[in-house]
Formats: C-alpha cells, structure tokens, sequence
C-alpha cells in the first residue's frame, strides 16, 4: 500500500517521537541493572569478619565493573571508566588513582605491543611467514596444521591482540587455502574437506601461543600485575620458559588431534603449496620495511629474554622496538593513532589493575586466602592445586571476556592455591597460562573464537566437543 508523505507524521513531530519509544535501549536496560543491582546489594550487606568495610565497599565496586563487563552494556573500556568514577564518588578510590592506572609499565607494554604488531601486519612478514609454511609444509593436511602453529608462535610474542592474529593474519590465509582445495564455508557438502579442520587447528593454536608470552594476551600483562600484588614477579623470560614445555607440546598435539575432531575427508593437499607459491609470487621479493620489521622484531626478542642482564625492562624495549619503526618510517604516528585497540585496552587494562589492586592493598585477597585455605588444611597440595585450576579454567564457560576472567578470579584462586602450599611462582603462572586455554572451551570464550567460527566453517558443536 503506498503512503502518501504528507500523511506520514515528520520523524521530529511529537507523534512521531512518541511512537517510536527506544527500544534497543530498553531491551538492553537489564544490562545496566544487573551490575548496578549486584553491586548495591554488596554494598550494604556487613562486611564478613575479619574484613574491614572499606575492603568490602572496594569488593562490591570492583564486582559491579565485573558484571557490567559481562552483560556488556557499554564497550569495556566505557563499563571500566564508570566502575573507577563510582569507586571515587564512594570513597574507595582517589582521583588520583584513577589517573595514574594508565601510567604503568605494564598498561605501556601491552600498547607498545599493539603498535609492533600494527607494523607485522602493515609491512605484510606475518603474512610472508605464514605463505612461507604453507609452501614448505602444504602437501599433506596435516602439514597445513602445523604450517597454521608454528605461524601463530613465530609472531605471537609481538601480537598481544589475538583478534589482530586471528583476523588480521590466520584467517585470510586460511580461508584462501580451504576455497582453493574446494572447501566452502557457504557450503555444507564442501566444508568438511579441510576447511573445519585448518579453522580449528588456527583457532586452537592462537589461543595456545596466547598463554606462552607476556605479550601473546591483553589480559597476561593483567594477571603479571596481579600475582606482583602478591609477592611474585615474572619476567617475560620466566613466563615464556615455564610455558614452553606444556605450550610445545600442545602445539605438536593439535594438528593431529583435529584430524580426529574434526576429520578432513581430503589428505593430500598439492595445491596449496601451489596456492602459497602464487601468493608469494604476488607479494614479490621481501620489501625493505619488511626487512626493518623483521630485524626489530628479532631484536626485541633478544631484549625481551636477555633484558634483565642488560638492565633493560620488557617496557623499554618495547618502546625502543616502536621507536625504531618511527624513525625507519614502518610506522607512522597516523598508524599509532588509528590503533584503536592499543587506546582502548589502555584504558580498561590499566583501571582494571588498579580495582584489583586495591583489593590486594585493602586485604581482601589475603584475607579469603586465610578464610578458605582454612578449609583446605589436610588436603594434598596436588589435589588442592588440580582442583582449583579445574574450576578456575572450567569456570570460564560463564564469561566472554578473558581479562574479566583475570580481573575476578585470579588473585582468589592465587591465594587459595598459595595458602594450601603450592609455590606461589606455580600458582601465578598455572592461572595465566589457564586464562588463556579455557578460551578454548566455548566459541564466545576468548577475543579470537568470533572471528574464527564466524567464517562458518566449523559447525556450533565442534565447539562443544573440544570442552574436555
């Protein structure tokens, strides 16, 4: 039926106001009442024992931000700058400290970071390195798997953004490979051919290589900090070296037990060797900001391992590798500045630390440490450690946030696992490393498993059959 305009109300008449009512914001209204109704019932109910109110008031304000980052009304970042304001106006933060959250070394670490891997994927050598695998090792499937890990652990200790890795590297070439072996994510008969399996094998070996480095995860930098609140510092060196047998290992395991998971019903894969030479021929010889790329990238490496002896911290050399990119023109600063994630997870990152920070210096950490390790006292510190690893890890199936994951429970399970004996250098890298692999439990679970089941290759329940 057609409608004459003169008959429709203008958009800015009161009827037409009136007629359109906000619905998205009402849909969404539960999204701010939960976390304002959690944190107002906490607030005014006694503080336990033992526990001062101001401790417990810190505890009610750092839960809200918890929740309102869970049920996602407003961008992260935005839920943390409400949480720190509501925290001042009640008197359990200073202003003071909500403008120096965003000036520590590690809140500097994890945007410097971002900037490097800007560069990895603006000057194409993520690209390269991956293209280059799949040349050497694409014949066969399985050598597709493999060519998918040892990319992912060439380049993750420089990506802290496992979305970046993800989106900006893995996938594009994963998908390319799996259409040119005939395999179609908009294709149910064809997807099954190998495109399942690459999407799975990527999927699982961006979430492993997240948990090896400091600088592999947003929230690794996060749960250093919290584990520093409680006596224990951890280089990047000490991370990557306690991560590296089980991490290795994990890596060497996926490529064949997705051929079991999700089995790919072709084996011999000639073509995407063939595919690889074409995109390299394309790419043309290695450029010489790739070069400049390559060989800072190196260097902070070797800075990032042997930096202690040097007297040179994983933050400045971070900043020197950045600097290095701007003198030798990689990056520009318009590069910087459109780097919205580094801004972004600044923020959140850095208020996110102070909150959980403040818990610590109030004593709420060591006081649930002493009540419920209490509880614990008899029990063998193996089956102590195995069982709050299982439900700190398993837990994860109620969050969609990793770093909400960190902020909330990291330094409870910490001290639990401290009080019950376990070394607390055990406990702190156990959890960080646990923070990053339970994102393999759901698809929503971690930064990097929208954009990879989102290209549609891998069915809901292979998510559902990985949660082992």
């Amino acid at each position: 039926m057609d409608v004459s305009p003169a008959k429709a109300p203008p958009p800015t008449s009161p009827t037409a106001m009136k007629s359109a009512p906000p619905v998205g914001h009402l849909r969404n209204l539960w999204k701010f009442l939960v976390p304002v109704g959690i944190g107002i019932v906490l607030w005014f109910l006694p503080a336990p024992a033992g526990l001062e109110p101001k401790a417990w008031h810190m505890f009610a304000v750092f839960v809200a931000t918890i929740a309102g980052i869970m049920t996602a009304p407003l961008p992260m970042a935005a839920v943390a700058i409400i949480g720190a304001t509501v925290g001042v106006f009640v008197g359990v933060v200073s202003f003071a400290d909500v403008t120096k959250s965003t000036g520590t070394d590690l809140v500097w670490l994890v945007m410097l970071a971002f900037f490097i891997s800007r560069g990895v994927i603006k000057t194409g050598l993520g690209r390269r390195i991956a293209l280059l695998f799949m040349r050497l090792l694409g014949k066969r499937t399985l050598g597709l798997g493999y060519g998918l890990a040892m990319t992912e652990l060439l380049i993750s200790p420089a990506m802290p953004s496992i979305t970046a890795r993800a989106g900006g590297v893995m996938l594009p070439i994963t998908r390319s490979i799996a259409e040119v072996l005939g395999s179609h994510a908009n294709d149910p008969e064809s997807r099954g051919k190998v495109g399942g399996y690459l999407i799975l094998c990527a999927f699982h070996a961006n979430i492993i290589t997240a948990g090896m480095f400091i600088t592999a995860m947003a929230g690794n930098p996060l749960a250093v900090k919290l584990a520093a609140d409680q006596g224990v510092s951890i280089s990047w060196l000490d991370w990557a070296v306690a991560a590296s047998v089980p991490g290795l290992l994990c890596l060497a395991i996926i490529p064949i037990a997705m051929l079991w998971i999700a089995p790919p019903r072709i084996r011999q894969t000639p073509d995407a060797t063939a595919l690889a030479q074409r995109e390299l021929a394309a790419m043309g010889p290695i450029s010489a900001k790739e070069i400049i790329m390559a060989v800072i990238f190196l260097g902070l490496l070797v800075l990032w391992i042997f930096g202690e002896d040097l007297d040179i911290g994983a933050t400045l050399a971070a900043a020197l590798g950045v600097s290095l990119l701007f003198i030798t023109g990689v990056l520009t600063w318009q590069d910087a500045l459109d780097e919205k994630s580094a801004w972004d997870t600044m923020i959140w990152i850095g208020l996110l630390i102070m909150m959980a920070s403040k818990l610590n210096e109030y004593g709420m950490v060591s006081w649930f440490g002493q009540e419920f390790g209490a509880h614990l006292e008899g029990f063998p510190r193996l089956a102590v450690y195995m069982m709050v690893a299982a439900i700190y890890c398993y837990i994860h199936y109620f969050f969609a946030s990793a770093t909400a994951h960190i902020s909330a429970l990291f330094p409870l399970s910490m001290a639990l696992m401290v009080a019950a004996g376990i070394p607390p250098f055990t406990a702190a890298v156990a959890l960080g490393i646990l923070s990053n692999i339970n994102g393999c439990l759901t698809q929503y679970g971690i930064g990097s498993g929208p954009v990879m089941f989102g290209a549609g290759y891998s069915p809901r329940g292979n998510g559902g059959r990985l949660a082992f």
